[in-house]
């Protein structure tokens, strides 16, 4: 049966991102079906061998494949001019640093981010190669004549005048007979500040680290040899450089003739895959979700798992991509989509995947419900939670299984499966679709590919069902409470507000699903109509030009994230800056904190911001230009002086110690004639940044040394013999040794790289570095084959035991400490964003009700929505990129005890979730009118300022404690406090501030509505403690006077609930990490704090004094 796909390149693959036939209205080519076969056998190969299953797919991918050919091809180039004598008597003696090269960078990138590696790799060549030449001319200043002189008259009265006196003068030259101190000083003195600049751009630049290793490179040999030289040598580097420029110029045209591809369309692709895979996956479980019983609580801890697992997926997919975004502009293209059409993809698939998350949320705080129950039950506290049990009793009396989850899922199954199904079904077919237009930018599309009509009619039925569920299916989940209300006037019953109270927590659980699939589907249109308009106005491939060039390149190459091409496996340095504060997203600088209202018409002028210098407990801010400069100076002290000043220090520090055999004069001849410079090259490489990743990186690269040196041994040998080398033989054999661990290198991610790409390294190393020593003339020949690998081995385990040293000291960077450092700035950027998030509700109360147009609502929910967006993704991005030191960590010893690795893993969850939860508030925030924002600042106790201070405060304290290690003060749980304000607000504590409570009501609600409430309130007084009542009562605070059946069919009561269940629940996040870091940094005892914490409580709830 004949199948086809897509593109000769690769299989289609579904929105989940795995391989699946194409159905009849999506096959595009015809060929024979081996895909059963393939799929039997890469099965037994998996289990045979032991094959991870993330890489298994790239052993059927077409694409790796291809960019394996062209990687060979590149590897195969730069041994055939190694192995031609005519070439490599040009080469020189380093002719096989370009075969190395071939392997420590392949082209296996797309066109135009191999083009900016190759770049900054010309661009770090360049810079050590004029620092090198500007040492030398420096110190060749310094030499001194008078000793220079008698050196040459030493020497000269030696030599043999029968024999050749240039060749004497060049050995007398490599055994260090010119060596002069202070001219040796002066190489020092620059190979350390150039090592120091390279390092500290390394740490904070993390896609310069190429240019900054090979810069290195170049300093190293000009500051090796050069004080060997009593004259000028300005072209030693020729030796690196040369090879090198062989090896830029293979790649160039390998990159360029062989399977060529672009950026654009990796990037299509992997937004199709990575993001709106995840996507996809997501909006399915949501049909496990709503048929998942509600006591079945492993499964809901299963689903928040799922949830949880696939937004991290999608995170990683954003924040891999987003780095590369501007880089989409450095190429020509050819497609539909040209590069500024799919930053904007990009943006709103970004958008859906953060709608996405708010359906992630319903699981999540069902499971987290779920957890908080049974420690308030089966765990005993560490202060007093008097309310919380008297509530849950409570709650157990009022139980009504039709008002419950058990009674509500079925109908927001029943609801929702329109308006979900039309919506996966517009999903997967636009992913089918930006599959074919990624893969046919140069056929003609196929007869069978679904039209325009298709997609058209997704987006019709997308918002038909959007639109029905809006008027209607929305609330049919009030259904069960109809009974509730007076079928007369509409309002609710009197006698059933308690039970109502706790009936209706259920509910609003619910509509955090409704309202969070109602701002998933109109992020969902919007990406419709944006790639119909792309359609529309792109029917067919066409040549898409760059713009914005140099700009562009300026930006990527000072991006402080992103990945480096050249960390050997480690990814030494991107995450280092623990002072940087949490940003706002780029598109909102010219808007206010927290006015929300639409911006005033007409051309305004940008005002000049003042500049705000950060609160010097020791100086007050610099008033005049000598002030301001001692500031500046002071800052870069402080970041020379950080982490990463400090790895920088031990770079260059390493630099120095393994420099220093080559400019004694005992020791020179020794070095060069063992090529002691790849000790040095192998130390800078091998250089980690904490104490357990130097571990990692250590046994890695030494066992992925040993391999390669075995397998360099047995590549000579077998295209060599006994003899010199045969150049087909050699060839051949290095080839075929070096494809398997090629293309894993390719094909694995860079963290999990380091063994395969020192296994290839040492393997042309050893076979490049024998053929040149038996084929050219050389002062210091070492041989070939098993004695030349033994030193190189012995260079690569100097070099990395330097490392491992100079790890050490001054002073080890901890992977742990780093860790819990991050943690600590994560909780103080989540409270600066929730605090930002309800100032900003806060801020509507300077808005009339009607000042807002209604054609304008739309454009202040984007105004708020876009607000705080790119904060909550640099925070989650943060937060992902985290997890390998969790690894790191785990591996550094223990001298002082075990880590609690479980403490910090629940740590580090709950900040996601807590994240995840913030952004779930601003996403109703986003939609909620301005009376409803204005209702729920002005009477929500969780709105309160005296609880949204304690709030702040509490993540001061934690973030504080936790950045030290210093205990945490004695402290009262946050559900506490907040019962405490409530009745402190209402006057609880005496009966005259009960009996006053109405007129706070009159104040509060325009309306005197104490003789409906005090009944109950005289019954529940000071309840709120854990959570579990707090959303219902806040709500009925909030919304008392104006529920009546009439009222509660609007959307805006969904979106306050999912606020108010937002609220809540960033509260119980706050809690349980404080419970976590208690648990970590101890606090202070102070027993009577919590006796009368526990006889005040026992008072408000009648419960009768402590005895």
């Amino acid at each position: 049966m004949s199948q086809s796909t897509a593109t000769s390149d690769t299989t289609v693959p579904n929105p989940n991102g795995q391989t699946a036939n194409t159905n009849t209205s999506t096959n595009m080519t015809s060929s024979s079906d081996p895909k059963p076969a393939q799929s039997t056998f890469i099965t037994k190969l998996e289990k045979t061998l032991h094959i991870p299953a993330w890489f298994t797919p790239s052993l059927t991918d077409r694409r790796q494949w291809k960019n394996f050919i062209r990687c060979m091809i590149t590897t195969f180039g730069t041994m055939v001019v190694m192995l031609a004598q005519n070439s490599l008597n040009k080469l020189g003696q380093a002719a096989f640093f370009g075969a190395l090269m071939s392997q420590m960078l392949p082209p296996y990138m797309a066109l135009s981010i191999y083009l900016f590696a190759l770049l900054t790799l010309i661009v770090g060549l360049c810079f050590g190669w004029a620092w090198g030449v500007a040492a030398m001319a420096s110190a060749l200043r310094a030499r001194d004549q008078v000793l220079y002189k008698q050196q040459v008259q030493r020497e000269q009265s030696g030599y043999d005048t029968t024999a050749n006196i240039e060749a004497q003068y060049q050995a007398s030259i490599f055994r260090g007979a010119f060596l002069d101190p202070a001219s040796s000083a002066v190489y020092g003195i620059f190979l350390f500040i150039g090592c120091y600049f390279l390092g500290f751009v390394r740490a904070t630049r993390p896609r310069l680290t190429l240019g900054c290793i090979f810069g290195t490179i170049i300093m190293d040999l000009m500051c090796s040899f050069g004080p060997l030289f009593p004259i000028p040598e300005y072209t030693l580097a020729k030796q690196l450089l040369i090879p090198a420029a062989t090896f830029i110029a293979i790649a160039i045209a390998a990159i360029f003739l062989v399977f060529p591809q672009t950026l654009n369309h990796i990037m299509l692709d992997a937004v199709t895959t990575k993001m709106l895979g995840p996507t996809i996956k997501l909006l399915k479980l949501q049909d496990q979700v709503v048929h998942t019983s509600p006591k079945d609580t492993e499964k809901w801890h299963e689903l928040a798992t799922q949830s949880f697992a696939l937004r991290a997926g999608h995170i990683a997919g954003v924040t891999a991509l987003e780095g590369q975004t501007a880089l989409l502009q450095l190429e020509i293209t050819r497609g539909q989509i040209g590069p500024g059409d799919l930053q904007k993809v990009f943006a709103k698939v970004k958008n859906l995947g953060l709608r996405a998350y708010g359906l992630a949320s319903f699981s999540m705080i069902i499971d987290e419900q779920h957890r908080s129950v049974k420690i308030v039950l089966e765990e005993t506290p560490a202060h007093s939670v008097v309310r919380a049990k008297a509530h849950y009793d409570r709650m157990e009396q009022h139980i009504d299984e039709t008002h419950s989850l058990a009674g509500l899922l079925p109908i927001l199954a029943d609801s929702t499966s329109d308006l979900r199904q039309t919506s996966v079904k517009a999903l997967e077919d636009i992913s089918e679709w930006l599959l074919l237009v990624n893969h046919t930018r140069w056929k003609k599309k196929p007869s069978s590919a679904p039209e325009i009509d298709q997609r058209e009619r997704n987006l019709a039925a997308v918002q038909d069902a959007l639109k029905g569920f809006r008027e209607s299916k929305h609330f049919a989940m009030l259904e069960p409470y109809k009974d509730s209300f007076d079928p007369k006037t509409g309002e609710l019953k009197a006698h059933l507000t308690e039970s109502y109270r706790y009936s209706s927590r259920d509910l609003f659980r619910c509509f955090v699903f409704t309202s969070s699939l109602i701002a998933f589907t109109i992020d969902l249109i919007e990406l419709l109509e944006l790639l119909l308009q792309i359609e529309r106005a792109n029917p067919k491939s066409k040549i898409q030009l760059p713009n914005a060039f140099t700009k562009n390149v300026v930006k990527s190459a000072n991006e402080r994230e992103g990945g480096n091409p050249l960390d050997m496996g480690t990814n030494d340095n991107s995450s280092l800056d623990v002072i940087a504060r949490v940003e706002e997203d780029d598109h909102d600088e010219e808007r206010s904190e927290t006015s929300t209202a639409v911006e005033k018409k007409g051309d305004a002028k940008k005002e000049k911001k003042a500049k705000i210098h950060a609160k010097d407990p020791d100086a007050e801010d610099p008033r005049n230009a000598f002030q301001r400069f001692g500031r500046s100076i002071y800052h870069i002290w402080q970041g020379l002086t950080g982490a990463s000043g400090l790895f920088a220090l031990k770079y260059a520090l390493v630099s120095v110690a393994l420099w220093i055999p080559a400019v004694c004069p005992s020791s020179a001849y020794f070095t060069y004639t063992n090529r002691g410079l790849w000790a040095l090259i192998m130390s800078q490489t091998g250089l980690g940044v904490f104490t357990g990743e130097q571990i990692q990186q250590f046994i890695l690269r030494m066992g992925g040394t040993i391999a390669g040196l075995v397998l360099g041994m047995l590549a000579w040998y077998i295209g060599s013999g006994h003899g010199t080398g045969n150049a087909y033989g050699v060839a051949a054999a290095t080839m075929v040794l070096v494809a398997p661990c090629l293309f894993i290198r390719i094909a694995v991610p860079m963290d999990k790289a380091a063994f395969f790409l020192m296994t290839n390294v040492t393997l042309v190393f050893v076979v490049g570095y024998s053929w040149v020593d038996e084929h050219t003339y050389q002062t210091a020949n070492q041989g070939s084959g098993a004695g030349l690998a033994g030193r190189r081995a012995l260079l690569v385990i100097i070099g990395f035991v330097a490392a491992f040293i100079i790890m050490l000291f001054p002073r080890p960077v901890s992977a742990r400490a780093l860790f819990r450092k991050k943690l600590a700035k994560n909780m103080a950027d989540i409270g600066d964003l929730y605090g930002k998030v309800v100032t900003g509700i806060e801020g509507e109360l300077d808005h009339e009700d009607g000042e807002i147009k209604g054609e304008d609502k739309g454009k202040i929910a984007e105004v708020r929505r876009e607000r705080y967006k790119g904060g909550f993704m640099k925070v989650l991005g943060r937060i992902m990129a985290m997890h390998p030191q969790l690894d790191f960590a785990r591996l550094e010893p223990g001298l002082r005890g075990p880590w609690p690795k479980e403490k910090y893993q629940a740590l580090y969850k709950s900040q996601s979730q807590i994240l995840s939860t913030l952004a779930l508030l601003s996403s109703a925030y986003s939609r909620m009118d301005v009376k409803w924002c204005k209702r729920l600042a002005s009477r929500s106790e969780l709105m309160h300022p005296a609880f949204i201070a304690d709030c702040l405060s509490m993540f001061s304290i934690l973030q504080q404690s936790l950045r030290t290690g210093e205990p945490l003060p004695p402290m009262i749980p946050i559900f506490e406090r907040l019962a405490i304000h409530r009745c402190a607000f209402r006057g609880v504590h005496t009966p005259k501030s009960v009996a006053g409570e109405g007129s706070g009501e009159k104040h509060l609600n325009g309306t005197d509505h104490s003789e409906k409430s005090n009944d109950t309130e005289n019954e529940n007084d000071g309840s709120l403690e854990d959570g579990m009542e707090m959303a219902t009562r806040d709500a009925e605070n909030v919304l008392r006077g104006t529920i009546t059946w009439e009222t509660i069919h609007d959307e805006q009561i969904a979106l306050f609930a999912t606020a108010n269940i937002a609220l809540v629940h960033i509260a119980v996040g706050l809690n349980e990490m404080f419970n976590i870091v208690r648990s970590l940094v101890g606090e202070k005892e102070l027993q009577g704090l919590d006796r009368a914490s526990e006889r005040w409580a026992r008072g408000e709830l009648g419960l009768g004094a402590r005895v």
